[in-house]
């Protein structure tokens, strides 16, 4: 291989981590409030229904 094919390996800086742990975080959040928004949604759809379901 030449040198013109390989790549450059990343170098992490403290700065390049925290950018990256603050994108984890902003991601966790936005996963978590979807959860949370679905599960609300279902459970007012549902409503008082589904404790009156034959067994």
């Amino acid at each position: 291989m030449s040198d013109e094919t390989k790549q450059e390996e990343t170098v992490w800086t403290e700065e390049l981590l925290r950018e990256r742990r603050k994108r984890a975080t902003i991601m966790a959040i936005a996963l978590l409030a979807f959860i949370a928004l679905f599960f609300w949604v279902t459970l007012i759809k549902l409503g008082a229904n589904v404790a009156n379901r034959p067994l």
